[in-house]
């Protein structure tokens, strides 16, 4: 419990540092044509290709978001309907947040301001056709609005970054026991992300955060963005519980947004006001209040809380 102890103190002082550094610089937030019209594509194939996700309240109305697109000409209707058919043959069946997408979101999140698609070799050709060709379009119909929600969807957050973050930080790296990260934390601020809301890629870190989505506004924005921070501060907790992938997502939902509760004057954490742990994870729920609840509250170690899921998943 002494080795525990020490271990405990040096990662609070490593979140002391960190939260004494400016949050607000250390996060690079960028709302950028590039990001937006790729993940809008995504998020409109999915749709069309009858995905299960397809109605999630963060990409429902992405379909609806027609405004303006009737009065174009046939010929560039024609144009961004092919643009939407090649993503739902080459993109919409994978996941944007794993595997070979990852690379396209790094591609479109690197291209200079201005620059030119074609300019990005590491995208498929058919993807990097279909965005040269809607791009014009996108500009056209929808580019202006959404940037505007982007700006001001970070407009709202940043004062509630600025005023909790440094309290939040040393909590979520003594609770993970694992440092925070270093470097920038870039943020793409995009109009529609996932069926989540939001998706974190670690290798180097980039986080992708949808404005339009109701259930990622003010204060729960604020718990959103620690969330997917939280992904790149999993290591400790998967190393010593060797848990699955949702279990451990349990532990980090619960884990954040518990913190944010204690921080924020009324806050009630994402995953019960938007009824996360009903969509399959009411068990991995129940193990933690006996378990996790105490280990957060500082009365058993990690390793203790850990064994006991562990013990519980064993006797489902």
């Amino acid at each position: 419990m002494r080795t525990c102890g020490r271990l405990v103190a040096m990662l609070l002082a490593a979140g002391s540092a960190a939260a004494q550094t400016d949050l607000g610089q250390q996060f690079q937030f960028e709302s950028k044509l590039w990001p937006n019209l790729h993940h809008f594509l995504y998020v409109l194939a999915r749709a069309r290709n009858g995905a299960p996700d397809r109605n999630r309240v963060a990409v429902r109305n992405a379909p609806l978001d027609v405004e303006g697109f009737d009065a174009l000409p046939a010929d560039r209707r024609k144009i961004w309907d092919d643009a939407v058919e090649a993503y739902r043959i080459h993109a919409a069946p994978l996941d944007i947040g794993y595997g070979p997408l990852v690379d396209v979101n790094y591609a479109v999140a690197d291209l200079p301001a201005g620059a030119p698609i074609e300019s990005a070799k590491e995208i498929p050709t058919e993807l990097r056709d279909a965005l040269s060709k809607a791009a014009p379009i996108y500009r056209d119909v929808w580019w202006a609005r959404h940037d505007a929600a982007n700006r001001k969807w970070l407009r709202e957050l940043r004062p509630l970054l600025e005023l909790y973050g440094p309290k939040i930080v040393p909590q979520l790296v003594a609770a993970f026991q694992h440092p925070w990260p270093t470097g920038k934390l870039r943020v793409e601020i995009v109009a529609y992300a996932n069926f989540g809301g939001a998706y974190t890629t670690d290798d180097p870190p980039l986080i992708a955060m949808s404005s339009l989505d109701p259930e990622q506004q003010g204060d729960d924005a604020l718990e959103e963005l620690f969330h997917e921070c939280s992904h790149l501060m999993m290591g400790t907790v998967d190393a010593k519980g060797k848990l699955s992938r949702d279990v451990s997502h349990t532990i980090l939902f619960y884990t954040v947004g518990e913190v944010l509760r204690r921080t924020v004057p009324d806050h009630v954490p994402y995953a019960i006001h938007y009824g996360v742990w009903q969509r399959g994870w009411t068990k991995n729920f129940d193990m933690l209040k006996p378990d996790w609840q105490p280990y957060l509250d500082g009365k058993a170690s990690m390793d203790q809380a850990l064994d006991g899921i562990v013990r519980a998943l064993a006797g489902q």
